[in-house]
C-alpha cells in the first residue's frame, strides 16, 4: 500500500477534473515515478518547483536521498513496491494526484518553467478531456518523439503496458499538439543506457503482449535489441512487428525501415531493397519510406532512380510523429543527396535547387554552399563560387574543401597571398579579384 506524505496542492482542484467553463485556468500537477534519482531530481523538479500546482513522486524503493531531495522541492512523496510494471507504478502515482490535469515526467526529463506555464495556459480554452502532446528530445543523440504528456484526471485516462507504457483514454479525447519540447537525458551515459536497455529487454521478453505477438510490443523489443547491438535477434522481432495484424501503420513502416538497415549492414542489400520497395509500393504517399528507398538506391549507384525517389520524398514531406522521424534532419539529408544525384545525372539546375533546399533546411551547415560553389566554378561563374565559399568558411573556418576551392579561385585571379582562405572581411571580393 502506498503511503503519502501530507503535502497539499497549491490550488483548489475540482474532483471531476477540467475547468468546465473553458475560461478558468485548470490546475496542472506533475506525476513521476522514481528510484535512486537524487542526482536527476534537482535538474527535473528544481526548475519547476515554483510553477507547478502539485507534484506527486512515487518512490519505488530508493536507497539514496531521492525521497529527501523530492520533498525539499515541495513534492508529495508516496511509496510503493516495484512490481516490474511501469504502467502500474504510474497509475499508482496518479491515484494520489489532486490537480485537474497531470503532466507525467521521468526523473531524467526536464522542461523550462515558461514551457510548463504555457502548457497550463493551453488548457484554459480547451475541453476538459484534452490531451496535450509534447515532443521529447533525447540528448545528446537528438532523437525526437511525440508523446501524450498532459492529460486530465478523469475516468478512463490511465497507463497500460508493463514497459514502454502508453497513455490510454476514451475515444473522444481531444489531442492537441504543442510546441513544447521535453528533454530526456537518461541515455547520455553509455553504461547507464546499456543497463536500462537490458532492464527493458527483460521486461519486454516476459510481457504477455510480447508473448502474444502484439505489434507494438514486438516493435519495442526489436528496437531495444537493436540498441543493444543484437542485430540478428532484432531483425526477427522487427519482421514480426511489421507482419503483425492490426498494428500502427507508422510503427509498421519504421519496423521495415530498421529491418532494412540491419540487412544493409550485413551485406544483404537485395533483401533490404525488397523491403523498402515494398513499403514504397504499399504506401506511395509516405515520404519517409520514399526517402529510405531513395537513399539505398543512391548507395547502390542507381542515381536516376534515387533522384526520383528522393524528389518524391521531399515533395511528400518527411514527418512521421508516430516514431519521431526528425523531418528537419531527414529533409536536409534528402535534399543534399538529391542534389548529388542530379549533379551526377548532368542536371546542374536541378542540383542547384536541391542544394538550396538543403541550405534552407539547415542554414548553419556549410556543405550545401560548398556544393553550390563547385557547380558555379564548373560553369565558370567565379563570383558566385567565391560568394558560396566565403559563406561556407564563415560557418566552418577549417572546412578543407572550402579552403581548396578558395585556393583555386585565388589561383585563377593571381591573388596568391589570399590563397589560404579569407583572413578578414573583404580579403578577396569579386571586385578586388577582378571578376
Amino acid at each position: 500500500m502506498a503511503k503519502p506524505n501530507n503535502n497539499k496542492p497549491r490550488t483548489n482542484a475540482s474532483p471531476e477534473g477540467g475547468n468546465g467553463t473553458g475560461h478558468d485556468v485548470p490546475s496542472l500537477g506533475i506525476g513521476m515515478i522514481a528510484k535512486d534519482e537524487e542526482r536527476n531530481l534537482p535538474l527535473s523538479l528544481g526548475p519547476l518547483a515554483k510553477v507547478w500546482d502539485e507534484c506527486v513522486v512515487l518512490d519505488t524503493g530508493s536507497r539514496d536521498r531521492t525521497i529527501e531531495v523530492a520533498g525539499s522541492f515541495g513534492a508529495k512523496v508516496v511509496y510503493g513496491k516495484w512490481e516490474d510494471d511501469f504502467a502500474l507504478a504510474r497509475n499508482t502515482a496518479l491515484r494520489h494526484a489532486e490537480t485537474d490535469f497531470v503532466l507525467w515526467l521521468d526523473a531524467d526529463n526536464g522542461l523550462d518553467p515558461g514551457d510548463f506555464l504555457r502548457l497550463k495556459d493551453k488548457l484554459r480554452d480547451n475541453p476538459a478531456n484534452s490531451v496535450l502532446l509534447c515532443e521529447e528530445l533525447v540528448v545528446p543523440q537528438g532523437d525526437r518523439l511525440w508523446q501524450k504528456r498532459v492529460f486530465p484526471r478523469l475516468q478512463g485516462f490511465r497507463f497500460e503496458g508493463r514497459i514502454h507504457e502508453q497513455l490510454t483514454h476514451p475515444e473522444g479525447a481531444r489531442l492537441i499538439y504543442t510546441d513544447v519540447t521535453i528533454r530526456h537525458w537518461g541515455y547520455r551515459d553509455p553504461a547507464e543506457a546499456r543497463r536500462k536497455g537490458e532492464r527493458n529487454l527483460a521486461l519486454l521478453l516476459k510481457d504477455p503482449k510480447t508473448l502474444a505477438g502484439d505489434s507494438y510490443a514486438l516493435y519495442q523489443t526489436g528496437r531495444t535489441l537493436l540498441n543493444l547491438r543484437r542485430h540478428k535477434e532484432a531483425l526477427g522481432y522487427l519482421a514480426r512487428a511489421a507482419a503483425a495484424p492490426g498494428g500502427n501503420p507508422s510503427l509498421r513502416a519504421h519496423s521495415l525501415i530498421l529491418a532494412s538497415d540491419i540487412l544493409q549492414k550485413s551485406g544483404e542489400t537485395d533483401e533490404a531493397l525488397s523491403l523498402l520497395a515494398g513499403l514504397a509500393h504499399d504506401r506511395p504517399d509516405y515520404g519517409p519510406g520514399r526517402y529510405f528507398h531513395g537513399r539505398l538506391l543512391y548507395n547502390l549507384g542507381r542515381k536516376a532512380e534515387a533522384a526520383g525517389e528522393l524528389g518524391r520524398a521531399l515533395a511528400l514531406g518527411l514527418s512521421d510523429p508516430g516514431w519521431g522521424s526528425a523531418p528537419g534532419k531527414l529533409g536536409f539529408t534528402c535534399a543534399s543527396m538529391l542534389g548529388r544525384a542530379l549533379r551526377d545525372q548532368n542536371d546542374p539546375e536541378g542540383a542547384k535547387r536541391a542544394f538550396r533546399s538543403a541550405m534552407a533546411l539547415d542554414p548553419s551547415n556549410p556543405e550545401p554552399r560548398v556544393r553550390l560553389a563547385e557547380l558555379a566554378l564548373g560553369e565558370g561563374d567565379n563570383p558566385s563560387a567565391l560568394a558560396m565559399v566565403e559563406e561556407a568558411l564563415e560557418l566552418a573556418p577549417s572546412h578543407r574543401r572550402a579552403h581548396e576551392l578558395f585556393g583555386r579561385l585565388a589561383g585563377l585571379t593571381g591573388d596568391h597571398k589570399n590563397a589560404g582562405g579569407p583572413s578578414a572581411p573583404g580579403a578577396l571580393t569579386p571586385e578586388g579579384a577582378g571578376f
